[in-house]
């Protein structure tokens, strides 16, 4: 019984491979300007320390092309997890390189905007076929005990499309007894244009209309 499900899931997986390779060939026919090209669902824990704001968890799962291109250009099998050298090379070549983005990571505590400037804690791991980060941004910024911080983690070009989960989206990690509401809100002052011509992959249910708002996690703190 478990030799078959073990080449059940080996022909999944080479199934996968076969579809990925399929749209590799066929990317040279898609319009490279046409954005967006990768796909991001997100889930944050802002974490609270000795009553002031510390940073935040992220945990990104990638759309399965992301997910095959990563793995291929750095020889890695499709798998159901990675070793420790594995995590090792994908976060030297296919995530250090987010420093030069702040990893898309924008804070404002108490009105002031501070980007994300480093990370910590970073694991590479697979869920649903899909490749994900989960690692830490501290916060570096002015205004800590602020008791209004607003969070958005967004790609200003729109070639990465970021977006919360449905599910749980939100989690809060505090060390004090605050009282930590959270919402999240449209941010209709920071208007993303893209081109959205010969768009060819989408999310479900999402319509690509050439403009785009992020959505910024708002965060309130009572003492």
């Amino acid at each position: 019984m478990s030799r078959h499900r073990s080449t059940l899931k080996k022909n999944k997986k080479h199934l996968i491979l076969i579809l990925f390779s399929l749209v590799m060939m066929l990317s040279p026919l898609i319009n490279l300007s046409a954005h967006p090209h990768m796909f991001i669902d997100m889930k944050l824990k802002p974490v609270f320390t000795g009553g002031s704001f510390s940073g935040m968890q992220v945990n990104w799962l990638f759309d399965m092309v992301f997910t095959g291109s990563v793995l291929m250009d750095n020889g890695i099998g499709w798998k159901e997890s990675f070793t420790n050298e594995e995590i090792e090379i994908i976060k030297n070549t296919s995530f250090i390189n987010l420093i030069n983005y702040n990893y898309f990571t924008y804070f404002n505590a108490g009105g002031k905007i501070h980007r994300a400037k480093s990370f910590s804690s970073f694991k590479a791991f697979m869920s649903e076929n899909r490749l994900g980060y989960d690692f830490f941004l501290p916060y570096q910024g002015p205004n800590k005990d602020a008791s209004e911080i607003r969070i958005a983690v967004y790609d200003e070009t729109f070639f990465c499309d970021i977006a919360f989960t449905e599910n749980a989206p939100v989690d809060i990690e505090s060390s004090e007894e605050l009282e930590i509401s959270w919402e999240l809100s449209r941010k209709y002052d920071a208007p993303i244009f893209y081109d959205n011509t010969a768009q060819r992959i989408s999310r479900e249910g999402v319509e690509y209309t050439g403009q785009a708002f992020p959505v910024e996690l708002v965060l309130t703190v009572e003492r």
